[in-house]
């Protein structure tokens, strides 16, 4: 073997020869392989659990501290098309060896059609060194795929191994990809994920009039909205929202499947195969629900069809829809094709299990999206001592039936915003912002002033709020604020 090479490999931090022909039983096959096989960067023949061991045992205590997290931090129920958690990148981390290691886990977590998929996300949307690994791990002198999960996650991608053994969870759990390419472009042309939006058009082109117009939905719900509703409600032997696949003609239902089993295409088939278990387990395709978001039906000459008049409609025949939702009582995807693609499947098989960390209370019915924001509208009240608050709807996200944990809560505020309280002119107020002042009794007046308590994210977006006159900062995180009410207060009862 080549002297520089058998250096490099006994570096700190490297993949020494000890490590691969000793040390635990998941290494032996390493073992029983020329080393030669690996130093050309095959690893094709080893599996995800051979490749995860030899990254865990190769990891120096520092780098351990860097990404090694408890397995029920509740940052693990959180997914976002960025990065999760500020850190060092892949790239600044962890020397080639393990970088080869990583690029190999990546791709066993992909089938090639996923690879081939987000091949443009990865090498021209920062990278993959500029990527981040975490190990969420129960045993962490001795990780295995068994008591830890791997997650990748950069620039528009967030993948994860299997959940940690017991977990609810298919696809490890909530999980987003999408691509800068296609900007504004009818249909999202030239974007990898095109695929998905026309397989969701086939299904809305072989539904009948009727069908669509269940399907049709006016308001779009946030794309980070992933909670699982658990139980299906049904009004009028319906789902409440969207249409009910299990209602809509022989041929529709077979279209919905296979749209589900595109959607699934571009993950291991390990991951395909319990994602489909977890869609059987909680009522088969039946039990799902479409929803096409009018505000984002296009035509080819850039009409929108929540712009148009029936008789317009009517001559132009059926838009493409680019943004739009599957639902089911324990699958939430939701495709968000403009002005680029950003996507987002968190599907369980068992929803009661999905709540992540420390268990602060329950709820038996769930919380829609206006309970939460009701909710959240209190909490910011409580904190800062103002008499109104203001939290935008779509930022406000639901809560499934069953355990309410610290992930549980960190899925609702992602970012951690900070709660502050700015002082805004009535005249320059959003129409939000107005009606839901005056649902809370304001005194609005022309020239009036109120401070409103609210959440930094709002001072940058005055469309939604209004421009701040003057603003009183704190250091208290909105989710933080809300774990603490959730602990002491019983929510079914306050809010529902």
């Amino acid at each position: 073997m080549n002297s520089n090479i058998q250096k490099e490999i006994n570096s700190t931090g490297g993949l020494s020869r000890r490590l691969f022909l000793g040390g635990s039983a998941a290494m032996v096959s390493f073992a029983t392989t020329r080393i030669e096989s690996w130093l050309s960067h095959d690893y094709s023949q080893f599996g995800l659990d051979q490749l995860f061991s030899a990254f865990t045992q190769s990891l120096n205590p520092i780098q351990k501290q860097q990404i090694v997290l408890p397995a029920d931090h509740p940052m693990r129920q959180v997914t976002l098309t960025q990065a999760t958690f500020n850190g060092p990148h892949i790239g600044s981390l962890f020397n080639w060896q393990q970088i080869e290691l990583l690029r190999a886990i990546y791709s066993k977590l992909l089938s090639e059609q996923g690879q081939a998929w987000l091949a443009n996300t990865v090498s021209l949307e920062g990278l993959f060194e500029a990527a981040l690994v975490r190990i969420y791990s129960s045993a962490p002198s001795r990780m295995t795929l068994r008591n830890s999960q791997i997650v990748l996650n950069g620039g528009h991608f967030l993948l994860r191994s299997q959940d940690i053994a017991g977990s609810g969870y298919a696809l490890g759990g909530p999980v987003s990809y999408g691509q800068q390419i296609g900007n504004n472009r009818f249909k999202v042309q030239g974007n990898a994920f095109k695929a998905h939006g026309d397989a969701v058009d086939q299904l809305h082109n072989t539904l009948n009039q009727a069908e669509r117009l269940k399907a049709y939905r006016a308001v779009t719900p946030n794309e980070l909205n992933l909670q699982l509703r658990g139980a299906a409600k049904r009004t009028n032997n319906r789902l409440a929202d969207g249409l009910n696949i299990g209602q809509a003609s022989e041929a529709a239902q077979e279209v919905a499947a296979e749209t589900i089993k595109t959607l699934l295409s571009g993950f291991s088939a390990s991951h395909q195969n319990d994602a489909w278990a977890a869609i059987e387990n909680n009522g088969g395709i039946s039990e799902l629900s479409l929803s096409l978001c009018q505000d984002y039906g296009f035509y080819a000459n850039g009409e929108r069809f929540s712009e148009l008049s029936q008789t317009q409609k009517n001559t132009l025949g059926l838009p493409y829809f680019q943004v739009w939702r599957i639902e089911g009582p324990a699958l939430t995807i939701h495709f968000q094709g403009y002005p680029h693609v950003h996507a987002y499947m968190n599907i369980a098989n068992d929803v009661s299990k999905t709540a992540i960390g420390e268990t602060l209370g329950e709820t038996q019915i769930g919380l829609s999206e206006s309970q939460v924001q009701s909710m959240m509208m209190a909490v910011l009240r409580n904190n800062t001592g103002a008499d109104f608050a203001f939290m935008p709807a779509q930022f406000s996200y639901r809560l499934s039936p069953g355990v309410i944990s610290t992930g549980s809560i960190h899925a609702l505020d992602p970012f951690g915003n900070t709660i502050v309280v700015a002082e805004v002119d009535e005249r320059t107020m959003s129409a939000e912002l107005r009606d839901s002042l005056k649902r809370q009794g304001a005194p609005l007046k022309t020239g009036g002033k109120l401070r409103i308590a609210t959440i930094d994210y709002m001072l940058q977006r005055p469309d939604l709020f209004a421009p701040s006159e003057t603003v009183e900062t704190s250091e208290n995180r909105l989710r933080d604020a809300l774990i603490d009410l959730i602990r002491s207060e019983r929510v079914d009862q306050r809010y529902v």
